[in-house]
């Protein structure tokens, strides 16, 4: 579903499978973020072709973050599609964050990346995002905010009404407080999150950190 110009979300609603939002960013760079499981890939296609966009256009994926329901579908695109990851992330799946793939019996994706994401600014086209480090989910869990648009891309970090789990390799619920403060503190008018509803207004957000910063923190 469209949201804003060039930003669309196809979000994942089955009770009886977990997989993740995936966002798509139109324009010079056609963009994925979070592709999902590969086996659910097909709910991003279907969603694009409704949208009068074509999957085969992508040219650059993103991970928010490591674990299998948000890139294990990287590997479906061809050679000429970019990938992306930030790096602390990288490193963490190079050592104890393959563990996850091991429990869940999933497969890590295989091709490598094109490069990797540090805090600093990210432009895809003419959205310029801030790419900001928020470890707790993951050590190098990454949100996206694009100050024009007034738009959190927050992927495990933060949901309407909840937080990413700790209990994972390398989660840590007390780090994850801290960065959910970080993120408070930006002015943003529509959040979507990794998981669940995506939320417009800036009250309805307020009120959604306020919550969450005071029963889980």
């Amino acid at each position: 579903m469209k949201l804003l110009d060039n930003i669309y979300v196809y979000p994942w609603t089955s009770y009886e499978a977990n997989n993740c939002n995936t966002v798509f960013i139109d324009g010079p760079v056609p963009t994925l973020i979070d592709p999902g499981h590969k086996n659910f890939l097909g709910n991003v296609m279907n969603g694009m072709s409704r949208d009068g966009r074509n999957i085969e256009s992508v040219r650059l994926v993103i991970g928010t973050h490591g674990h299998p329901d948000h890139i294990e579908g990287i590997d479906a695109f061809d050679a000429q599609t970019m990938r992306a990851i930030g790096k602390v992330e990288f490193e963490h799946l190079s050592g104890g964050g393959k563990d996850l793939y091991l429990m869940t019996g999933c497969e890590m994706p295989r091709k490598p990346y094109s490069f990797y994401l540090n805090e600093g600014t990210l432009a895809i086209g003419d959205i310029v995002f801030r790419v900001i480090l928020t470890p707790g989910h993951s050590p190098g869990s990454l949100c996206f905010y694009c100050e024009e648009k007034r738009l959190l891309i927050s992927g495990d970090t933060l949901f309407y009404l909840g937080v990413g789990r700790t209990d994972l390799p390398g989660g840590n619920m007390e780090v994850l407080g801290q960065s959910i403060g970080k993120l408070a503190s930006l002015d943003i008018e529509y959040l979507i999150p990794g998981h669940g509803e995506v939320v417009a207004g800036r009250d309805r957000i307020e009120k959604n950190f306020k919550m969450i910063l005071n029963e889980f923190f």
